[in-house]
């Protein structure tokens, strides 16, 4: 009985999730719907075009002499080997380019009068990648912003006041939220499933058998089998 009804309390979390989303789509239109989805693609592409043309200037002309200083520094107070090995830890955590993913106290060994060499090169790597990842930021929230208030603020009020065309802004809108709340309740439940073992172990709600007494959740694992596979 307590298996039933936890089953069937996921049931209905699924339903209200795509209930509310039905809602909020139906409130919001689809303009605003499709005004988010064009700025969140606007907003990677302007970031990636920007990130891509300007990074290397950027990075030459206002970065890198500042971060070339602080290597110096931090080259004179701790010594190049633990520069190098932090340097290098901080490039593997960041998935950088990798002319550091050597054996370090080797390399130090073969440096030589090459050290100011090797720092100006962790400068230039370094600096490069903050660029990227700056201009990447600035140019996607700015993008996604302008994209926003042309849809929101200017497109939207003006498709609401037109009669037919209203209405079928809201009827879009409750259908684009109602996909959206499918793709949530989906993901959710995916979640729970592989984060959380103790759910689908025998006589729990997403055991085999507590599927089987569902209804939302049962079409969910029928229809999509190899989400909810653990390998």
């Amino acid at each position: 009985m307590e298996t039933l009804n936890w089953s069937l309390a996921i049931d209905l979390l699924l339903a209200l999730i795509i209930i509310w989303k039905l809602v909020q789509g139906r409130r919001d239109g689809a303009v605003k719907r499709l005004g988010r989805l064009a700025a969140l693609a606007g907003a990677l592409l302007a970031g990636g075009y920007v990130k891509r043309s300007f990074a290397e200037q950027v990075s030459e002309r206002w970065l890198e002499p500042g971060i070339l200083k602080l290597l110096i520094h931090a080259r004179e107070s701790m010594g190049l080997e633990d520069l190098l090995v932090n340097l290098a830890r901080i490039l593997d955590k960041a998935n950088l380019p990798g002319f550091l993913k050597v054996n370090v106290p080797e390399r130090v060994a073969a440096l030589g009068s090459e050290a100011d060499s090797v720092v100006e090169k962790a400068a230039k790597v370094v600096s490069l990648r903050l660029s990227e990842w700056l201009l990447f930021l600035v140019a996607a929230i700015l993008a996604y912003a302008i994209i926003r208030i042309c849809f929101d603020g200017i497109l939207d009020p003006v498709i609401r006041k037109l009669p037919i065309v209203g209405s079928l802004n809201g009827l879009l809108g409750a259908l684009l939220g109602a996909a959206l709340g499918v793709v949530m309740a989906v993901f959710l439940l995916w979640l729970a499933f592989h984060l959380i073992p103790a759910l689908s172990a025998p006589g729990r709600p997403l055991s085999p058998e507590g599927v089987e007494r569902t209804y939302l959740t049962k079409f969910v694992f029928q229809q999509l089998p190899n989400l909810f596979i653990r390998g």
